[in-house]
């Protein structure tokens, strides 16, 4: 568009030099801020960049992403909330965020603008809902997705604030029904049940090929891949910035990228959520024997990692179902600050160990070179650069988590009709909770979590004091010190205005630079269309 726009101002043999220039910069990363994906690596600059991110969905409390604005506060008129935020996230050493929401009708360049002027990248989601509000059923509906996606990614190219685009969030839960829907469309005969009932879905070991659920995983999974690299190809067309879908670590995710990966040559990085606890344990060697072959060899990214902030005596007894213990009570639940700090302190750790970016990564450094004299071949080095970074889940704790969890009672205790019986396995009795103004325990239980419980609303590095409408204060956690310790070197010495009421509320600065937000955020209007002011 930029070169259109020159097209009366310089004669022809100008302008074709510009766009000669203009594909050798695509052709060569060493001149291109867009990220561009090598083997293991992410590189920008033609340096290897190693992902240091936070997942960033900054809903306030008393609102949900089930209502609008839908997570997508990323328009003018929030500006308020994330000029709070990003210099908080770049002085904790993070150099790279991931939204959830966005409407692709709206206008997201101040955004953008500013997120690059703190020197960070945006991993962007395109929302997709479920098989209910995304009907996918049929090549035109699978199409009009794809094309969808496609306007997205072309209506801001290639800005230098992108890092990648993901095609979703977890498209291969079941509880989103892609994979059902697939499965009817194309008699795969796949059994939707977990293993452990008699179906398909989340074997405890990978399928060989005398069980029936390895020619029908295949041949769901194989649809589902088509799906996701069809609206990868579309996006192509109009940018070269990464492509990646989130896959959930569910159902031997590992074994479908190794068997049928190399469906998807137009995505560009493979990407998953991980949950394991402590420690990533042998992912990474499975993830490097998943992806070795020349097909399927690309780089990895965790979209999201970490644990709640929150020790739940709910996952204390398996016997003890439902859940009655609540926010404050004298069960022994408590906030836990200090174990997710150093939970997710160990997993970042174990990120940078296996970190793809390191100088031993790449083939002809003197510390590839040296490496490989010392243990007479290549396998250190490719089961050690496996990962392109991740993302720690998450900046804020979000208080409308609790209206949808794994973990619920239909009714909930409040509701007259209310009765054990109809709650599920270790629900807390509250949930699910719609009211988005109370800090309550819904989750689910998690064996690999610190307490055997997730508190799907106590993940933040940041905890929200409500100011006003729309306006929270933040409380930094210890995980927030401990990972800017980690990111930093312990050298960074920016000076942090804590995010209490009266700095959020006051103007200019973290609001919109329209007047006092005391009240309510739109008392200060849009922001306008300068990042410095």
């Amino acid at each position: 568009r930029s070169l259109g726009r020159m097209r009366h101002a310089v004669g022809p043999s100008l302008l074709a030099a510009l766009v000669c220039l203009q594909g050798t910069w695509w052709a060569n990363a060493d001149y291109h801020d867009v990220p561009v994906v090598k083997g293991r690596q992410i590189l920008i600059y033609g340096k290897p960049f190693h992902v240091r991110g936070v997942c960033y969905s900054p809903v306030p409390i008393n609102e949900s992403m089930l209502f609008g604005p839908y997570g997508d506060y990323f328009t003018d008129e929030y500006a308020f909330l994330w000029r709070r935020d990003l210099p908080l996230i770049k002085s904790m050493g993070a150099n790279a965020i991931r939204i959830y929401g966005w409407d692709d009708d709206a206008d997201h360049d101040l955004f953008l603008n500013t997120v690059l002027k703190y020197g960070l990248r945006v991993l962007i989601t395109m929302p997709l809902g479920n098989a209910a509000t995304t009907p996918i059923r049929g090549d035109m509906n699978r199409m009009k997705v794809a094309r969808k996606f496609e306007r997205q990614v072309a209506k801001y190219g290639e800005h230098a604030a992108i890092l990648a685009w993901s095609f979703g969030n977890e498209i291969n839960m079941k509880e989103h029904g892609f994979l059902q829907e697939l499965d009817r469309e194309f008699v795969c005969g796949w059994n939707v049940h977990d293993e452990a009932n008699g179906g398909c879905f989340n074997p405890k070991n990978p399928p060989n090929s005398s069980n029936p659920c390895y020619d029908s995983s295949y041949c769901v999974y194989d649809k589902l891949f088509k799906w996701i690299n069809l609206a990868a190809r579309a996006a192509k067309r109009h940018s070269q910035v990464p492509i990646l879908t989130a896959f959930a670590d569910v159902d031997q995710v590992l074994d479908k990228i190794e068997r049928a990966g190399h469906i998807m040559d137009a995505v560009d990085i493979w990407a998953l959520q991980l949950y394991r606890g402590y420690s990533f344990g042998s992912w990474f060697k499975k993830a490097h024997n998943a992806s070795h072959s020349r097909t399927n060899h690309k780089a990895f990214l965790i979209t999201e990692y970490g644990v709640d902030a929150y020790h739940d005596v709910c996952g204390h007894d398996p016997h003890k179902t439902p859940c009655f213990n609540q926010l404050g009570d004298t069960s022994g639940s408590h906030e836990d600050e200090g174990t997710q700090a150093v939970w997710d302190r160990n997993l970042t750790l174990e990120i940078e160990w296996y970190s793809s970016a390191q100088p031993m990564c790449a083939k002809g450094t003197p510390e590839y070179e040296r490496i490989v004299n010392v243990t007479g071949d290549t396998s250190f080095v490719e089961q050690t650069c496996v990962v392109a970074g991740g993302f720690v889940y998450s900046w804020v704790d979000e208080f409308w988590k609790g209206s949808y969890v794994a973990a619920e009672c239909h009714p909930n205790f409040w509701e007259p009709a209310f009765t054990i019986d109809k709650c599920e396995y270790k629900a807390h009795v509250t949930c699910a909770n719609w009211n988005a103004s109370v800090h309550d325990l819904c989750g689910q239980p998690l064996p690999t979590s610190p307490d055997k419980y997730q508190n799907e609303e106590w993940f933040g590095i940041t905890s929200p004091v409500k100011c006003a409408d729309s306006i929270d204060g933040l409380r930094l956690r210890k995980v927030y010190w401990a990972l800017r310790e980690e990111w930093t070197g312990g050298l960074n010495n920016d000076s942090i205005t804590l995010p209490s009421c009266a700095n959020v509320a006051s103007c200019p600065g973290n609001c919109s630079g329209h007047g006092e937000c005391v009240t309510s955020h739109l008392v200060c209007g849009p922001a306008t269309s300068d990042p410095d002011t």
